[in-house]
């Protein structure tokens, strides 16, 4: 049950702010539109025979660009979809994943090659699996527009303002016996490619978008390590703090670097907070039951940004909720939707 306990801190920067319409969903294995918020969903996108048990619609990593467009992995592709046709896909590449261009209207995927084929005579650590390719795209399916090969050890993450952000393995570091781990550097990348600034060293990305990176120390032990940098200032500090506790897990970027969706960690549950990136707040908006097993909001809780509306979809109940980031107006759904095999929201047509 994704139950709200809670949602403070509001604010006055757009009261008129209604609740979002077409809302798109997989309800898991079916695409469904909302046409209001507690409309009965619209199937426009049925479950195809035999498929019972499956989610052939399902996309990894979906998000939706500023431009309305939604985007995703589905079987071993990034695909684009329009929120008013969303039974359609337009393939886009091959890609093992993707992320926004810095103006939120194209896409880069990523693809990638074995080590020992791509990275011959290369003194890269051990750990290092791979070597990967950026290629940049229209979501109209039109072809490439830009393809960017990038050292071993640099996996890309986003592209911001500053450029495109990646961790690259510097080394590798004994745990136990004969296993190793990787340390990583968030690094961002000049136009060729290669490394142009160091933003972190023995740390990870943890969300990047427009002009901010959140990332955290490797070594953080305790308290709040969540770190901001901004590409503008070139300068890092740390994540606003919440009361309730710290925040943890993998986020969620709101388009535009503002808005930030954060798992609460507290010790009496895990929480939902809302960081505003710019005035440096924390709106918590209480213990949701879905983030029990898990600190990441983009998996059993479903999280997805459209636009400054948050969606949140508990994948076992159906319950939904919308979280208006600006105002910090709440919706609950009244009735649950019926899902299957962990639904998703896609996005809506006002994003």
């Amino acid at each position: 049950m994704l139950t709200l306990v809670a949602a403070t801190g509001c604010s006055q920067d757009s009261p008129d702010e209604k609740p979002a319409k077409g809302i798109v969903l997989d309800l898991g294995g079916e695409i469904a539109v909302l046409e209001e918020f507690d409309s009965k969903p619209e199937i426009v996108g049925y479950r195809p025979e035999g498929t019972e048990t499956l989610d052939t619609y399902r996309l990894t990593s979906p998000s939706q660009l500023q431009s309305g467009d939604i985007v995703g992995i589905r079987d071993g592709g990034a695909v684009a979809i329009s929120p008013a046709e969303p039974g359609k896909a337009t393939l886009l590449a091959q890609a093992t994943a993707w992320f926004p261009s810095v103006d939120a209207a194209k896409v880069w995927t990523v693809t990638e090659q074995a080590r020992a084929i791509a990275c011959p005579g290369d003194e890269v650590p051990t750990t290092v699996r791979a070597r990967y390719t950026i290629t940049e795209h229209e979501t109209s399916g039109r072809p490439a527009r830009r393809v960017l090969p990038l050292p071993c050890g640099v996996q890309p993450v986003a592209q911001t303002t500053g450029g495109i952000v990646a961790q690259q393995t510097t080394h590798d570091e004994a745990v136990s016996g004969t296993a190793t781990r990787a340390r990583t550097s968030v690094v961002i990348l000049d136009k060729s490619g290669a490394v142009g600034s160091i933003v972190a060293k023995n740390s990870t990305v943890v969300a990047a978008l427009a002009d901010r990176i959140i990332w955290r120390p490797d070594d953080c032990a305790g308290g709040s390590c969540t770190k901001v940098y901004n590409t503008q200032t070139k300068k890092s500090q740390n994540a606003p703090a919440c009361e309730a506790g710290d925040s943890v897990g993998t986020g969620l970027l709101a388009a535009g670097g503002r808005w930030y969706a954060t798992t609460i960690r507290t010790g009496s549950g895990n929480r939902l907070g809302v960081l505003d990136l710019e005035k440096s707040t924390c709106r918590d908006l209480g213990i949701f039951s879905a983030l029990e097993q898990t600190a990441d909001v983009d998996q059993e809780l479903g999280a997805m940004w459209s636009g400054s509306n948050l969606f949140l979809l508990d994948q076992r109940t159906g319950e939904l909720v919308e979280h208006n980031a600006p105002t910090g107006r709440v919706e609950r759904r009244r009735q649950p939707l019926t899902v299957t095999n962990g639904a998703q929201v896609w996005g809506a047509l006002k994003a």
